[in-house]
Order: structure tokens, then sequence, then C-alpha cells
């Protein structure tokens, strides 16, 4: 068996290792109860002390970065309320804390783990809060609202709060020092190949890569709109013809002559933000904010399929819920309805923490990382997926570099 086709294999199995769990933890839990009955309780006209117990599982969140993202915006809008970020702890786990008897209010979770709402009985059916607080839930875009729809059987525990998508980062003085012209928006993956390959070297002692991505984040949110598994039959997507093309797609970077990992595969990030020594990564656009500032980067978007051009990758939505534990469930509401509101989403822009998940964005999605120092105040087309990931209309995204 080749190598190629070794690493194949593996990405393919870890696909379905992953969507395997995720897939129990939706099915073998039942809906909680999402009765928020009594009086509207109108948390901007309280001046009742209250505190709103967040959590952010499986990421690194701390309480600081919470409070510059959320939580600080969260007290002024509602000087009663007492925003409180219980950080991630990979020793005792959701399962640990909940156990532990903590108060949970509101949770949030990136799509790929929205199945751990259930999975931990933690799942609100807000259906009862979106109607009894006259919550617009048109304003959302329909792609994002969807999806929680169909995970809760047709109720909704959480609402989507900002968005993320795939773009190409590049770092500028890599290219520079070799020579090698830089990448162009409406790349295909074979032009990003062959440029990749130019860039894959050895100089000084030190190895060079050409592109390499976060492979499972590429696979969840790939350009084909292929999911692990059909949603109507069940039966895996990981053996058929056209998910297979898509791995096979992104691992012949990693195969490149002369860049192969001989031993244990360092993560991508590190290779581009800590060694800089990868030229070229595939990531989540938020990537770029957080990127040291004495790094001369810029992005483009994403390197499209040659039968399906110009499509840019699967949206990868943060939510919110409401928990079924929670002791505040009509504050807790209100305060997850502020997240939605454009006054939330702009910052959310602004903070390059991710893009807007309200329609009629256009303004917001243009303030993307406009308070960062890194935004130049360029910008340039980047594929914003609408109803499907195969819809080519564009939308205008801030662009990044020194």
């Amino acid at each position: 068996m080749s190598v190629h086709k070794a690493y194949s294999i593996s990405l393919a199995i870890a696909a379905a290792v992953s969507m395997s769990g995720c897939g129990n933890g939706g099915t073998e839990s039942k809906p909680g109860d999402g009765a928020a009955t009594g009086e509207v309780k109108d948390l901007a006209a309280s001046k009742e002390p209250v505190t709103i117990n967040f959590y952010r599982p499986f990421n690194a969140t701390t309480e600081d970065d919470f409070n510059k993202m959320m939580g600080d915006a969260i007290k002024a809008k509602f000087p009663n309320v007492t925003p409180k970020f219980i950080p991630y702890d990979k020793s005792i786990g959701i399962e640990g804390l909940i156990t532990s008897g903590a108060d949970l209010d509101i949770v949030l979770l990136s799509i790929a783990f929205v199945p751990q709402f259930s999975k931990y009985n933690l799942q609100l059916d807000h259906t009862d809060l979106i109607k009894k607080y006259n919550f617009d839930m048109n304003r959302l875009e329909p792609t994002v609202v969807d999806y929680m729809k169909n995970f809760s059987g047709g109720g909704m525990y959480a609402l989507p709060i900002f968005t993320t998508a795939e773009t190409l980062m590049y770092n500028k003085d890599l290219f520079d020092k070799f020579g090698v012209p830089y990448p162009k928006d409406g790349m295909t993956w074979d032009e990003a190949y062959e440029l990749a390959k130019k860039m894959t070297r050895t100089e000084g002692g030190t190895q060079y890569y050409g592109l390499m991505m976060s492979t499972s984040h590429m696979l969840r949110t790939n350009q084909m709109g292929i999911p692990y598994v059909d949603v109507k039959t069940g039966a895996p997507q990981i053996a058929t013809d056209s998910f297979r093309k898509v791995i096979e797609n992104f691992t012949r970077f990693y195969m490149i002559p002369g860049g192969e990992f001989k031993d244990k595969k360092p993560g991508e990030a590190d290779l581009f933000l800590k060694s800089r020594t990868l030229a070229m990564y595939a990531y989540f656009n938020s990537t770029m904010v957080g990127a040291p500032e004495d790094m001369n980067l810029d992005a483009v978007t994403l390197p499209g399929f040659k039968d399906a051009p110009g499509v840019g990758s699967q949206m990868y939505p943060t939510y919110a819920g409401v928990v079924s534990t929670s002791k505040n469930k009509d504050y807790a509401f209100q305060v997850l309805s502020y997240l939605t509101s454009e006054e939330m989403q702009m910052k959310f822009a602004k903070d390059g923490t991710g893009l807007p998940i309200i329609k009629n964005n256009e303004k917001i999605i243009a303030s993307f990382a406009e308070g960062k120092p890194r935004a130049e105040g360029q910008e340039h087309q980047s594929l914003l997926p609408g109803e499907a990931c195969t819809d080519s209309a564009k939308k205008r995204i801030r662009r990044f570099g020194r």
C-alpha cells in the first residue's frame, strides 16, 4: 500500500470515528423541557441581580478572552447581570463539570460539537422562549438556523451567534525569500498544488513546506458539500468516489517529494505561526486576527475544484444555547438574544471573532477585523455560501496583511 493511500485511509477513518461519536450523542438523548412559564421578565428593565454562567467546552477560551469577546458588553447592556465564565478543564471534561453540580446557563459550541447538548442532556427546546420574547428568527441566515432545527427534531436547542469560513493564508516573506509569485484569488486546487511544490524545499538545513491545512475541518466544511453520512439513509459517504476525491485532493499536499513527514506530523498551525516554515495554510479566516503581528501575512480565497469553480467552504458556525438545567432560563435567553443583535454582530466582526449570522449584513461583513492592527483596510471577494455550499454568490470581507 502506498504512503499516499495509507494516509488517505487514515483520514477517512478519523472522519468516520468523529461522525460516529456525534451521531450517537445526537440520537440517544431526548429533548429537555423547553417550556418557560410565568410572566414575561424584561431583563433590560429589571434591577434584580442575576448571574449568568457561561461554558465553552473543547475550547481554550480564558475568562479574560470571554470578557473581551462578550462578557463586558453583556455587563454594559444589562448592569444587573453578572456574566461568569467557566473555563474548560480537559481533566474533568463536560461530564465531570456536570456531576460536580456546577450551575450552567448558556453553553457555547461550534457546529462540530453541537451533539454534546443532547449527549449530556443539556438540550432545551427554545421554541417557547422564542415565542414568549417575540424573537425574530427571520433575521438569521437560514442555513445556520436549518441545521439546528434539523438537529433539534424541529425544535431549536440553540441560536447561532457567529460563523467563520475557510481561507488560504500565506507567508509573504517565504515567497519573497524564494522568489515565487504570491497565491491569487480564484486559484484551483491544482494550481495551488503546483505552487506548493515550488515552495517545498530544504534551505540551509531547514525544511520548508508548501501548503497544509486542518484536515479535519477541511473535511467537515468541504466545498463539495459531501457529508460523512447520508442524512436520509444513514449510509457512510466516506467510501464514495466523490468523498475519496476530496480526501485525495487534500492528502496530496502532504506527499510532495521532499516534504513528507518521516516521523510524527507536527501541528500545521505551529509550522505556519511558530517555526514559520509553512508557506500556505488553509484554515478559518479568523486565524489571521490572532497571528503574530510581526508576520508578513496575507490571504486569498480558498482554492476551488475544477468542476466547482469559485465555490468556498461550508460555513462553520458557533451556537449558544440555554441549557435544560439553567435556573435563569428567561434571563439567559434574553442575554442570548442580545448576542444576535446587530450591535453584538458588529462587535464580533470588528474584533475578528467571527462573521455575522444575521441577514442583510454587508456592512457588518465589511467591518471584519476593523478593530485589529493587522487589518489593512483593503477588501477582496470571499465566498460565503448561501442556501447551499454550491451557491456562488459572493460577499465582501475584510482582507488582512501588514
